[in-house]
Protein backbone atom coordinates (compact mmCIF):
# COMPACT_ATOMS: atom_id res chain seq x y z
CA UNK A 1 0.00 0.00 0.00
CA UNK A 2 0.91 3.44 -0.58
CA UNK A 3 2.08 5.66 2.36
CA UNK A 4 0.30 8.38 1.27
CA UNK A 5 -2.90 6.43 1.51
CA UNK A 6 -2.24 5.14 4.84
CA UNK A 7 -1.54 8.24 6.01
CA UNK A 8 -5.00 8.98 4.62
CA UNK A 9 -6.71 6.41 6.20
CA UNK A 10 -5.10 6.84 9.26
CA UNK A 11 -6.27 10.48 9.77
CA UNK A 12 -9.75 9.50 8.69
CA UNK A 13 -9.92 6.68 11.75
CA UNK A 14 -8.73 9.53 14.09
CA UNK A 15 -11.07 12.07 12.82
CA UNK A 16 -13.90 9.21 13.04
CA UNK A 17 -12.92 8.27 16.33
CA UNK A 18 -12.81 12.10 17.45
CA UNK A 19 -16.87 12.38 16.37
CA UNK A 20 -17.32 9.05 18.38
CA UNK A 21 -15.48 10.31 21.29
CA UNK A 22 -17.68 13.72 21.04
CA UNK A 23 -20.99 11.88 20.63
CA UNK A 24 -19.89 9.05 23.52
CA UNK A 25 -19.50 12.28 25.70
CA UNK A 26 -22.20 13.84 24.68
CA UNK A 27 -24.71 10.47 25.25
CA UNK A 28 -22.72 10.08 28.82
CA UNK A 29 -23.92 13.75 30.18
CA UNK A 30 -27.31 12.44 29.45
CA UNK A 31 -27.19 9.21 31.07
CA UNK A 32 -29.98 9.75 33.28
CA UNK A 33 -29.49 7.27 36.79
CA UNK A 34 -32.68 5.41 35.81
CA UNK A 35 -31.20 4.42 32.49
CA UNK A 36 -27.84 3.71 33.71
CA UNK A 37 -29.52 1.18 36.09
CA UNK A 38 -31.42 0.09 33.04
CA UNK A 39 -28.22 -1.16 31.08
CA UNK A 40 -27.03 -2.27 34.11
CA UNK A 41 -29.91 -4.73 34.11
CA UNK A 42 -30.22 -5.72 30.82
CA UNK A 43 -26.33 -6.85 30.72
CA UNK A 44 -26.83 -8.84 33.76
CA UNK A 45 -29.70 -10.41 31.76
CA UNK A 46 -27.55 -11.35 28.58
CA UNK A 47 -24.76 -12.73 31.00
CA UNK A 48 -27.42 -15.16 33.20
CA UNK A 49 -29.44 -15.82 29.93
CA UNK A 50 -26.14 -16.66 28.26
CA UNK A 51 -25.10 -18.63 30.90
CA UNK A 52 -28.17 -21.00 30.30
CA UNK A 53 -28.41 -20.72 26.74
CA UNK A 54 -26.75 -18.54 23.61
CA UNK A 55 -29.98 -16.60 24.21
CA UNK A 56 -28.15 -13.65 25.59
CA UNK A 57 -25.41 -13.16 22.72
CA UNK A 58 -28.82 -12.11 21.03
CA UNK A 59 -29.60 -9.50 23.17
CA UNK A 60 -25.84 -7.76 22.66
CA UNK A 61 -26.43 -7.50 18.85
CA UNK A 62 -28.37 -4.02 19.16
CA UNK A 63 -25.55 -2.67 20.80
CA UNK A 64 -23.12 -4.09 18.30
CA UNK A 65 -25.21 -2.72 15.18
CA UNK A 66 -25.38 0.58 17.10
CA UNK A 67 -21.60 0.73 17.38
CA UNK A 68 -21.07 -0.13 13.74
CA UNK A 69 -23.51 2.36 12.95
CA UNK A 70 -21.43 5.33 14.64
CA UNK A 71 -18.49 4.45 12.77
CA UNK A 72 -20.45 4.78 9.44
CA UNK A 73 -22.16 8.33 10.70
CA UNK A 74 -19.12 9.50 11.64
CA UNK A 75 -17.12 8.35 8.43
CA UNK A 76 -19.83 9.50 6.49
CA UNK A 77 -19.73 13.11 8.31
CA UNK A 78 -16.46 13.32 7.79
CA UNK A 79 -16.81 12.57 3.85
CA UNK A 80 -19.25 15.26 3.76
CA UNK A 81 -17.04 17.77 5.90
CA UNK A 82 -14.48 16.70 3.16
CA UNK A 83 -16.69 17.35 0.10
CA UNK A 84 -16.41 13.63 -1.01
CA UNK A 85 -20.51 13.22 -0.85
Amino acid sequence: MDKAVIREMLAGYAAANAVIERERAEWLADLTQERALEIARDLEASWEASAASHEGLDRLEPWRLEAKLKVRRAFEALARARGLL
